[in-house]
């Protein structure tokens, strides 16, 4: 272990205590006196096999499942297991920028309030790095809030009761079912989409003065309330009212609009197929996590963090759903410390307690929906 630089590391870049760089250098330590040195570890994989042995769940300790780590553990061993991980994951961090990690976050060039930048133009400020990006990821990944892969199989399996009536109402007033409605869907409400471009939100708010009387490809359009029902109906047993969990914004994962859609870098394709329009992922629950409010931007703008939320999704609900119309799939590409399982994550949330409740709200709001589009067709 690189164990002067690293303390340094610890010291001025993530600014820890004296005390806190102390217990972290003597963690690295112990797992290396069980596990074998840190740097042959980065040498051969990158430290990704050794975080993933230290990684150690609420199921695993729920069901008394044996640590897979050499490292003995006095004491609560999920505990232990996460410090020494988090610990081993400092040093990854430290690692990956260690070529002059200093260097890397040295500021650029102050142009004083009184100059002006060569030519007029903005003055170039320093963007964060892949280290940067992946230490806010570290801090992020323990607050996110993704449902019980049990409330998404509830939701699946009575989209596969709907699907065969809902797919032929939907194409009959025009909308393509299977934007919404594909074999293992999660959709919670086939044909609502969020409204798009001025047109669309003048004739959500009523403002539109020449408009169709039913937007394109949809039932309905939404100001972001829809895809909130679920959960509020999971936490508070009623639809959703404008009020959500203190300091938390629900953030979609994927792009779910037909304009400017990144669909190229969030999935990978099965066939030469061109995908439908994605609308059915602004409802869907896989597509959607409750992210602190403070860190909602980063995961809007950082292609990185939405991918990583992302396969953390399908780690989640994979195997129960589908998470977006085919030909679409999960894309497997992904550098090797970006993977889930080399993260902190909080454990899911919610129950099925209320989910009879929310499956007999949306069929009757489905069934209104369906009333109002057949009356302006």
């Amino acid at each position: 272990m690189q164990e002067i630089d690293f303390v340094r590391y610890l010291q001025e870049v993530c600014h820890l205590g004296e005390r806190t760089v102390g217990s972290r250098l003597a963690n690295c330590k112990r797992v290396e006196r069980y596990e074998g040195d840190l740097d042959e570890h980065f040498e051969n994989d990158g430290l990704i096999s050794l975080i993933r042995r230290l990684s150690y769940s609420t199921q695993d300790e729920t069901q008394s499942r044996p640590a897979q780590h050499a490292v003995p553990i006095s004491g609560n061993v999920r505990n232990g297991s996460a410090t020494l991980k988090q610990a081993v994951g400092l040093y990854m961090r430290y690692r990956l920028g260690e070529s002059g990690f200093s260097e890397v976050r040295r500021p650029a060039p102050r142009v004083e309030s009184s100059q002006r930048a060569p030519g007029g133009d903005w003055p170039v400020w320093p963007e964060a790095d892949d280290v940067d990006i992946f230490q806010l990821a570290a801090v992020i990944t323990p607050l996110v809030k993704f449902l019980q892969p049990s409330i998404i199989q509830r939701v699946v399996d009575d989209n596969s009761l709907n699907r065969t009536e809902w797919s032929a109402e939907l194409a009959r007033l025009g909308v393509d079912p299977d934007a919404y409605l594909w074999e293992g869907s999660p959709c919670t409400f086939p044909g609502v989409r969020r409204y798009a471009g001025s047109q669309e939100i003048a004739q959500f708010r009523g403002k539109a003065r020449s408009a169709p009387d039913r937007p394109d490809n949809c039932l309905s359009l939404d100001d972001n309330d829809y895809p909130k029902h679920l959960w509020a109906y999971v936490f508070t047993g009623k639809p959703f009212r404008k009020r959500g969990p203190k300091g938390y914004q629900l953030a979609h994962l994927a792009d779910h609009k037909a304009h400017n859609n990144r669909w190229q870098e969030e999935f990978a394709v099965e066939s030469a197929t061109d995908p439908p329009q994605l609308f059915g992922l602004y409802t869907s629950p896989t597509n959607l996590a409750y992210v602190p409010s403070n860190f909602l931007k980063p995961t809007d703008f950082s292609g990185t963090l939405r991918t990583l939320l992302l396969k953390k999704a399908y780690q989640l609900y994979g195997n129960i759903a589908r998470l977006a119309p085919p030909p679409l799939v999960e894309k497997i590409e992904c550098s090797p410390e970006w993977q889930p399982d080399n993260f902190e994550w909080g454990p899911c949330v919610g129950s099925t307690e209320h989910l009879g409740d929310f499956l007999q709200f949306r069929a009757e709001r489905m069934l209104k929906l369906i009333e109002s589009a057949n009356r302006s067709a």
